[in-house]
């Protein structure tokens, strides 16, 4: 049985969203993804990854209907 991670480090949510480290850092510091801090560790839940790409796809599909 795979399991799904619930929390994947910076470099792993930048290849899921297909962008670079300082666009996630970005993203982060514009309030639009949500990290959590375990430790050192800054890691980004893949529900918050999720949100994100589904925010990010309404906007796209919004500004095609315009």
């Amino acid at each position: 049985m795979k399991i799904t991670p619930l929390m994947h480090p910076i470099p792993e949510a930048c290849r899921y969203l297909g962008v670079g480290r300082s666009l996630l850092y970005d993203l982060i510091a514009a309030r639009r993804l949500v990290v959590v801090k375990i430790g050192t560790r800054t890691l980004v839940p893949a529900a918050e990854l999720n949100r994100l790409a589904n925010e990010l796809l309404a906007e796209a599909r919004a500004k095609a209907a315009a």
